[in-house]
């Protein structure tokens, strides 16, 4: 990496740590579903975003009076909130106008060199960019606050499901979590191969995703009861599997005590048996997919069937929301806040 390249990384990861203090997402992330709120922040900013289907690329940034950001609907939600990163990066850092293409994140996140696009964007605007929004939706607080609250070793950050399960409470893809575990040292470059190796759909699947949503951009979702509380925020067609380790064996079960209805549907339920020890552990399992928008929960009791009392309990909040179209819902809200 020469001598330009690095410097518009530590610019750019530079400018992401202001930012955040300026938004003071710390102080808010657990308010916003325990990610950082990228929409938001460009709202606050006072950055129009738009989402629209765009032909061959991801967004764009138009710099103006009233400076603007576009955003392809015709990508997933992870990819759409890098995206917004990306050109959020390009605001704050005053750069020039730019068209912002997946051969452009591609080159920038590899150190290779890039075309303008349109006659816009040099190539260390793109590193500049690109360094912001990985520093910015992947913190090194907000990695080790998920790693802590699922009692995740830094060795269990090697596995693809522990991964792709960080990605999705921090809001950003699976790839971009992977490279921000080597950036902070959790895991090294081989390791990070290794992880880049698998892709979503086969994590998906081993984690009994349907395969029509294996095969879409729907993602799954494994809580358990170190999620219980937390607002988890759904796209429709997700699925949340719930595991519930439960002592059957001496009759304590975990059972539904409220269902969430239509919005988050059942599709199944399991009995896992993690050893092979008769009478031993068990793990229960309810699989929910998200259908309609809005929010719902789910609460489950734990006890002896037979018995009144339960000896605990798990209450899961869930908010369910279709593609953004047109001028987001952060920039909506903060204009109603003005009136």
């Amino acid at each position: 990496m020469n001598q330009a390249i690095r410097l518009s990384r530590l610019h750019g990861a530079k400018e992401a740590g202001r930012v955040l203090t300026l938004v003071e997402a710390r102080a808010r992330f657990t308010s916003t579903s325990e990610r950082i709120d990228v929409f938001d922040a460009l709202a606050w900013l006072d950055v129009r975003v738009v989402f629209k289907p765009l032909k061959g690329l991801l967004g764009a940034y138009l710099r103006g009076d009233q400076p603007g950001v576009l955003i392809n609907t015709n990508r997933p939600l992870s990819v759409q909130r890098f995206t917004a990163a990306h050109e959020l990066g390009h605001a704050v850092m005053d750069h020039k106008p730019s068209l912002d293409s997946g051969d452009v994140l591609r080159r920038a996140a590899a150190n290779k060199s890039s075309k303008t696009v349109l006659g816009f964007a040099s190539y260390l605007q793109e590193i500049e960019a690109d360094s912001f929004a990985g520093e910015f939706l992947l913190p090194r607080w907000l990695l080790t606050f998920h790693a802590r609250k699922q009692g995740w070793a830094k060795s269990s950050l090697r596995t693809p499901q522990v991964a792709y399960q960080m990605s999705l409470r921090c809001g950003a893809s699976y790839d971009a979590t992977v490279r921000s575990f080597e950036r902070n040292s959790f895991i090294s470059e081989a390791e990070r191969d290794t992880l880049l190796s698998r892709t979503p759909k086969s994590v998906k699947t081993d984690l009994n995703h349907t395969k029509e949503n294996a095969d879409s951009r729907a993602d799954a979702w494994l809580l358990t009861k170190n999620d219980a509380g937390s607002c988890v925020p759904l796209s429709i067609g997700d699925t949340a599997t719930i595991k519930l380790r439960q002592e059957a064996g001496a009759g304590f079960l975990w059972r539904a005590n409220q269902l969430p209805g239509k919005k988050l549907s059942l599709m199944r339920t399991e009995i896992v048996l993690p050893g092979e020890t008769v009478g031993g552990p068990s793990e229960k399992l309810f699989q929910f997919e998200a259908e309609g928008q809005g929010g719902t929960n789910a609460d489950f009791i734990y006890g002896r069937p037979w018995e009144r009392d339960a000896i605990d309990t798990a209450s899961f909040n869930f908010l369910i929301e279709d593609q953004e179209k047109g001028l987001s819902r952060a920039n909506r809200r903060r204009m109603i806040q003005n009136l």
